[in-house]
């Protein structure tokens, strides 16, 4: 899978507009949960009918962490961008936009977005969830989509996929994840959730502290959980125990015993990547 990085201020050193047309699926995907996968897997059914390219588009940041209004700056993302990456390629994906979320994007008006950013990468057809919204104001619909390309582009229309009769949605999975609810967050996300760090040499009670890749990912409540953790070339189902410092999620703490990997290597940071289960 090919990755490219487009932002308004500088053009990609890459080349960005496919030579072969393309179905470009939308959304922010955070988490690659059951509702975008069944996003992507329509696209891709669309792009081998048509013989065409399938790329999605993401962007780096969310809206809130640019605009950072009222309770909205508090937002914890699910993934990070390097494991959003590796989620999109794991969905067969050939390209994989990932465009730069600032207040000078997020200003472009529905028309200026669909001509640079869909028929300009030579988008045929555009797939996206029932509430994808784009352009100034985030209110227009996939289903002007069309209208706004002067017939260029054909949309498609991916209708909410639903779990004991609510919505599978990032919002959803996050709180479940906020909760300690980790099987039933796991359920709806289609695949473990993880998260990623390294482990140093400070140590609280005999446990290792693991210092978090992002403190802007999620975390579940205080408390312990069942995990299968990683860390360097050793793998192992042990307990995690998460302590927040404070009602916020900055300031939270994961704990490890690493006793219970075989002569770990005697250096700081060592890579952690810690699986979520129960």
């Amino acid at each position: 899978m090919k990755v490219i990085y487009l932002n308004q201020d500088s053009k990609t050193r890459q080349p960005a507009v496919s030579t072969k047309p393309i179905v470009l699926a939308l959304g922010f995907f955070d988490g690659v949960h059951k509702g975008h996968q069944k996003v992507i897997g329509t696209a891709r059914k669309i792009a081998q009918r048509h013989g065409y390219n399938l790329a999605v588009m993401t962007f780096n940041r969310h809206a809130s962490r640019v605009f950072n209004h009222g309770k909205t700056a508090h937002f914890r993302y699910l993934t990070t961008l390097k494991q959003k990456i590796e989620l999109v390629q794991s969905n067969h994906a050939d390209i994989l936009y990932v465009i730069d979320f600032t207040k000078q994007f997020a200003a472009l008006s529905p028309k200026a977005f669909v001509k640079q950013y869909v028929i300009g990468l030579n988008a045929k057809i555009v797939v996206a969830g029932f509430d994808y919204t784009f352009g100034k104001g985030g209110n227009t619909t996939i289903d002007s989509l069309a209208q706004i390309s002067g017939g260029k582009v054909q949309t498609v229309t991916v209708h909410e996929l639903a779990s004991d009769q609510q919505k599978i949605s990032s919002t959803r999975i996050r709180h479940l994840v906020s909760l300690g609810k980790i099987a039933e967050a796991n359920q709806l996300l289609g695949h473990p959730y993880e998260t990623t760090g390294k482990l140093i040499h400070a140590q609280s009670n005999g446990l290792s502290i693991v210092n978090p890749s992002s403190r802007l990912q999620q975390l579940p409540q205080t408390g312990q959980y069942s995990c299968e953790v990683r860390i360097a070339d050793q793998k192992a189902a042990v307990p995690v125990k998460v302590v927040h410092t404070d009602s916020g999620s900055q300031d939270s703490v994961i704990y490890i015993n690493r006793h219970r990997f075989n002569k770990l290597p005697h250096i700081n940071s060592l890579p952690v990547k810690i699986r979520w289960l129960s």
